[in-house]
């Protein structure tokens, strides 16, 4: 199932017709060929909301939320559920290689790296979403810096709160992109669901 949506994806991403048959092979050939050099990673951590104004902070940590999309994701929320993703460095490598000598091949594994972190990414987060969900809390979707007006160099302040580096492989660089490439940073606000 989740080849399938990767797939789909993949397609959209190269600029492909769903009913590009040509173009769904190859996508399939690569995915099958080079499944190994995906390892995904994932972490997560829960802070509580310390304040919302002027920018949104969380006890226990040095995280910083600037700008005003970001301050209304948070709107009535008391916890932020942090989370990084990663495809892994082997997966960055494996697409060089190929752009020298399957060009073609580097372009299709590039797009299902694409679209298989961010459905990997989702599914993952779903697990611990639902279980907080659980507990009374209703979630919101996964907010990534570079959306809206949150600068992308949250990344790193995000990343160093979850351990991130130690724990799956992902660093920041001074740009805040994020390194292996098919990486995710992101945050999920938690409400608490009124009676």
């Amino acid at each position: 199932m989740l080849d399938d949506l990767v797939i789909k994806d993949a397609l959209r991403y190269l600029g492909a017709k769903a009913e590009d048959e040509q173009a769904e092979a190859l996508l399939r050939k690569v995915l099958d060929d080079y499944r190994s050099v995906f390892s995904p990673r994932h972490v997560t951590a829960f802070f509580p909301v310390e304040s919302t104004s002027p920018v949104v902070t969380f006890s226990g940590t040095e995280i910083v939320l600037e700008g005003e999309s970001i301050r209304r994701h948070f709107s009535g929320a008391t916890e932020g559920l942090f989370s990084a993703f990663t495809l892994g460095i082997a997966f960055d490598k494996k697409v060089r290689e190929l752009s020298l000598v399957y060009p073609t091949e580097s372009v299709a594994l590039n797009a299902i790296g694409s679209a298989y972190a961010e459905r990997k990414a989702d599914e993952l987060l779903k697990e611990v979403r639902l279980k907080k969900e659980a507990e009374g809390f209703k979630t919101t979707f996964r907010f990534c810096p570079g959306y809206g007006d949150l600068p992308l160099k949250t990344n790193a302040m995000i990343a160093a709160a979850l351990n991130a580096g130690k724990r799956i492989g992902l660093t920041v660089t001074e740009d805040g992109l994020l390194l292996p490439v098919k990486s995710i940073v992101g945050v999920t606000a938690c409400l608490p669901v009124k009676e």
